[in-house]
């Protein structure tokens, strides 16, 4: 299983990290993430990518959208199942046989699987398809100390129905599934999504937010137990700024011309 890494070029210590956390992997290709803060905010509004109703993403968010949505569309364009990674990935030693095996099990229509998500919020899945939904809460803190205890963990995982997820550090998309989430991501704009398991709307301000908001429309899936997870170390973070972002600025003044 290919496996498409999204890594920024000035980000070389996070891309030794991920070789070295995951050298089980096989077959790894890097993808040069998009840097936020050289993209022009005006070319993107002309060009449909952004709203002129602009949300609050910063500059490492927008880097982050446009790179997924360039690997949805080699999906697309290739008609092919794409397997996309962030440098903070962390995959079980067991991924790329039981990952397949979890492709293969799908109905033919099936549209993305997260192998992962963030353990510092609410996963939503039906446990009992069409009879009862369930929500999971983690111990992100826990799971930061225990990364290479989970590489190696007995785990037997099974595909559930998915409702709410945040974090896109490991998925697998269908050329159908990324036509979908382009359509639905495409202008990025303003608004909320509300999510059943925080009981609260969620304001968009990173593309997994958006996501959220079609993942019960579409033929979407989550691993659990997880296939990788992610330290979610937002210090390290080359998409949430962990300071007052300027590009976020930028935006706002291209909204109001």
């Amino acid at each position: 299983m290919r496996v498409h890494l999204i890594n920024l070029d000035e980000s070389e210590d996070r891309l030794a990290e991920f070789k070295e956390r995951n050298r089980q992997l096989t077959d790894v290709i890097r993808f040069p993430a998009i840097v936020g803060r050289k993209v022009s905010p005006e070319k993107l509004v002309r060009a449909g990518v952004m709203s002129r109703d602009i949300p609050p993403y910063g500059k490492g968010a927008i880097g982050n959208a446009l790179s997924h949505l360039s690997l949805w569309k080699l999906a697309i364009d290739q008609s092919a199942v794409v397997t996309i990674a962030e440098d903070d990935a962390v995959f079980h030693h067991t991924f790329e046989a039981k990952a397949e095996a979890h492709l293969r099990s799908l109905p033919e229509a099936w549209d993305i699987v997260l192998w992962g998500w963030n353990f510092d919020s609410v996963l939503l899945f039906d446990f009992l398809e069409g009879v009862s939904p369930c929500v999971g809460r983690f111990s992100q803190p826990q799971l930061r100390l225990h990364l290479k205890e989970y590489q190696s963990l007995a785990i037997q995982s099974r595909l559930y129905p998915l409702q709410i997820a945040f974090g896109i550090m490991a998925y697998s998309v269908s050329p159908a599934g990324a036509l979908k989430l382009a359509e639905h991501c495409l202008p990025i704009r303003k608004m909320d999504v509300f999510c059943p398991g925080l009981n609260r709307a969620v304001t968009n301000s990173t593309i997994d937010i958006m996501m959220n908001a079609l993942y019960p429309k579409i033929n979407s899936y989550v691993c659990f137990p997880p296939l990788a997870v992610t330290s979610n170390d937002k210090d390290r973070s080359t998409v949430v700024p962990t300071k007052p972002d300027v590009n976020s600025e930028l935006f706002t003044e291209v909204a109001q011309v």
